[in-house]
C-alpha cells in the first residue's frame, strides 16, 4: 500500500497506491487511486472512479463510477454503472450499459445490451443485440437479432 487513506491490499504481491477505501484482495490484483474500488480476481485492475470493482481474472476497471468487470479478460472504460460480464467482454463509456456475451461489446450511450457471442451494442440508448454477432447501434429501442 502506498500513500493514500483506509487502503488494503490482502492478495499475494497485491497493491494499492494512492486513494482511499479501496481494497486488492486478488492474487496480484491492483488499484490505482480513486476511492471506493475494489479488484478481487487474480490479476485484475482498477484505475481511478468511485466504487468499481474488477471481479474476473484478468478484468479491468479505467475510471468512472459504480462500474463492474465481472467475466474473465473483462473490461470497463469510463462510463456509469456498467457490467461486463460476458468472458472478454468490453464496455466502453455511456451508462447502465451491460455486455454479457462472450467477446461483446458496447460503446456509449445508455442502457444498451449486447448478450450473444460477438454481438455489440454502441450509441444511442435502450438498444439491444440479441443474436450472435448481432448489431444495434445510434438511435433508440433499436433491436438485433440474428438466427
Amino acid at each position: 500500500v502506498s500513500g493514500g487513506a483506509n487502503n488494503y491490499a490482502s492478495g499475494t504481491a497485491s497493491s494499492v497506491s494512492g486513494g482511499a477505501n479501496n481494497t486488492a484482495s486478488g492474487r496480484y490484483s491492483s488499484v490505482i487511486g480513486g476511492s471506493n474500488n475494489t479488484a478481487n480476481g487474480l490479476l485484475s485492475s482498477v484505475t481511478g472512479g468511485d466504487r468499481n470493482e474488477a471481479k474476473g481474472e484478468a478484468s479491468s476497471v479505467s475510471g468512472g463510477g459504480k462500474n463492474s468487470a465481472i467475466g474473465d479478460g473483462a473490461s470497463v472504460l469510463g462510463g456509469w454503472n456498467g457490467t461486463a460480464d460476458g468472458w472478454s467482454s468490453s464496455i466502453s463509456g455511456g451508462e447502465n450499459n451491460a455486455a454479457g456475451g462472450v467477446v461483446s461489446s458496447v460503446s456509449g450511450g445508455s442502457n444498451n445490451r449486447a448478450f450473444f457471442q460477438g454481438s455489440w451494442a454502441g450509441g444511442g440508448s435502450n438498444n439491444e443485440a440479441y443474436g450472435d454477432f448481432s448489431t444495434a447501434s445510434g438511435g433508440s429501442n433499436n433491436v438485433a437479432i440474428s438466427p
